[in-house]
């Protein structure tokens, strides 16, 4: 007996695109198994992309039928079972196996033969095609809104996407209210009072609460109210329409660091201004306790970091310094990389500036070729126009053309001369902080160098409790997750390369360790590093 398992499913990542609900689906599938007389055991319905291996549901579902519970599927077409290579295999190992021996979509035609089953593979490479096509669109359009200097993603507060021209405009109402939270703040010096207000304008946060502290200073210290954003590592300059003064922005900022600035009553610490409250986003400030020793006979000092308690009630504790100082080595000591590691490093390192230097260097020889092209171009279509072969007309747009398409490549040279190598620089710092990381984690150091080091690597410090926390900068989580496998010079390196490498037309450095490619997914030709 066939005994059908309807399976539905919705994308989490196309929500406002579906073609049907999964609802609908389960609506639909039930109609046709009734009409067409299948029997159902079970009705399997998921809310998940299936770009990827890993649904839970889904893999439910074929643990039923492995274990004889059911041996065919109803669905509503072949997309909605997989759109990625593993889960596609899966059906179509079943079907060799005779585990499943029946598929059945409303909307793809299906039969269990070679030819059946070869048309299904590629039915779910047609949907893998879709989703690799879709993200590079999505990609594409993003570096378009960049260079438009357009905000990406969702609107900021006070702002809102444009249904149709998918530009960020104004919230007539909700500016209103943002540019009153900055005059608010001007008057009462309190986050929790603006939070307060935007919730009386039944402005809230999740679960229906006030917005946090956090992210109320958040919205005060947002540059894209004064026509700036930041987005992966780099600055823009919007396009946007602007409802607050600078003057007024600039004044907010002077404010806010005069309220978060940690007291020390005239003492010098060294880790003041490092790190904020994981509770409420205030500075940390710092104190000295003493204490007395009545069996010695002696008083001694002791620094202790606590949240300034500025931004509203707080529960956060004391840290020592002692606890401080373990907690920023034990940041610093995650970056460090095998000193056994370094003589590689730089070998392989001078090898790119060499190799760097090259295909500067043959790149702008190409372009300037490609400018003698074109100057050939324009000297022809000259006679062709003086002898009357060529209408003026033509003349005018095709001379026009290959004016742009010159200017282009004019611009090409001149950003290839400015930013050829820039990657280098950063890259060399990167290698030097990664193989000091041990032995200043190690040594007794002065705080102030500690803290230095500290910064250098990490942003964003948060003190939780006991524990800090930072986001590292750029390379550094990667040279971290790669090392105990092997050298990750060539996975750290492609990450300062690409920032650097705007043009399309670029080539990537080769990578020279056949071990490192092989474990990075890489091919050796020698290897290249792909996406650089």
């Amino acid at each position: 007996m066939t005994k059908y398992i309807i399976y539905c499913r919705k994308s989490t990542d196309e929500a406002t695109k579906q073609v049907l609900s999964i609802e609908s689906q389960v609506a639909e599938l039930k109609e046709f198994a009734k009409s067409n007389n299948l029997f159902v055991t079970e009705i399997i319905t998921e809310s998940k992309t299936a770009k990827e291996p890993g649904r839970e549901k889904f893999n439910s579902m074929l643990r039923s039928i492995e274990e004889g519970k059911a041996n065919a599927i109803l669905s509503w077409h072949a997309d909605r079972l997989a759109r990625n290579s593993v889960d596609g295999g899966k059906i179509i190992y079943f079907l060799d196996i005779g585990k499943i021996v029946d598929l059945k979509f409303p909307t793809f035609w299906f039969d269990n033969t070679p030819q059946g089953k070869f048309m299904l593979s590629i039915a779910f490479s047609q949907g893998k095609y879709y989703v690799d096509n879709l993200s590079e669109n999505v990609k594409r359009g993003i570096r378009q809104k960049l260079r438009l200097g357009i905000w990406p993603l969702k609107a900021p507060f006070g702002y809102k996407n444009h249904p149709v021209t998918h530009n960020i405009v104004v919230d007539k109402r909700v500016s209103k209210l943002v540019s009153n939270c900055f005059t608010l703040f001007l008057n009462e010096k309190s986050f929790v009072k603006i939070s307060k207000y935007l919730a009386d304008n039944k402005i809230l946060g999740s679960k229906g609460k006030p917005l946090d502290l956090t992210r109320i200073r958040r919205t005060l210290t947002n540059k894209f109210y004064i026509g700036q954003f930041f987005y992966k590592g780099e600055w823009y300059k919007g396009t946007h329409k602007l409802f607050l003064s600078k003057e007024l922005f600039e004044t907010v900022q002077s404010e806010i660091k005069k309220i978060e600035k940690p007291r020390t009553g005239g003492h010098r610490f060294a880790f003041t201004g490092l790190a904020r409250c994981a509770e409420c986003g205030a500075a940390i400030t710092a104190e000295i306790h003493h204490k007395y020793y009545k069996g010695t006979d002696r008083c001694a000092d002791y620094t202790y970091y606590r949240c300034t308690k500025k931004l509203g009630k707080c529960s956060q504790k004391y840290i020592s310094e002692g606890n401080l100082k373990n907690e920023i080595k034990r940041i610093i000591s995650a970056v460090a990389l095998p000193s056994s590691w370094q003589k590689d490093w730089k070998s392989w390192f001078e090898e790119d500036k060499k190799l760097e230097a090259k295909l500067t260097s043959q790149k702008s020889h190409n372009f300037e070729n490609e400018i003698k092209l074109l100057d050939q171009k324009v000297s022809r279509l000259t006679d062709g126009y003086i002898s009357g072969d060529i209408d003026p007309e033509i003349y005018k747009v095709k001379k026009n053309e290959i004016f742009e398409e010159k200017q282009k490549i004019v611009e090409k040279i001149a950003v290839l001369k400015e930013k050829g190598g820039l990657w280098l620089e950063p890259f060399e710092n990167f290698m030097l902080r990664a193989f000091q990381a041990r032995k200043i984690a190690s040594k007794n150091v002065v705080a102030e160098e500690l803290r230095s080091f500290a910064k250098s690597v990490g942003s964003n410090f948060i003190l939780e409790g006991n524990s800090l926390k930072t986001d590292y900068k750029l390379g550094y989580n990667t040279a971290c997750s790669e090392r105990a496998q092997n050298s990750p010079y060539f996975a750290t390196r492609s990450l300062f390369v690409k920032r650097d490498r705007r043009d399309s037309n670029s080539q990537p450095l080769p990578c020279k360790n056949p071990f490192v490619s092989k474990r990075l997914g890489l091919s050796h030709q020698p290897s290249r590093l792909s996406g650089i």
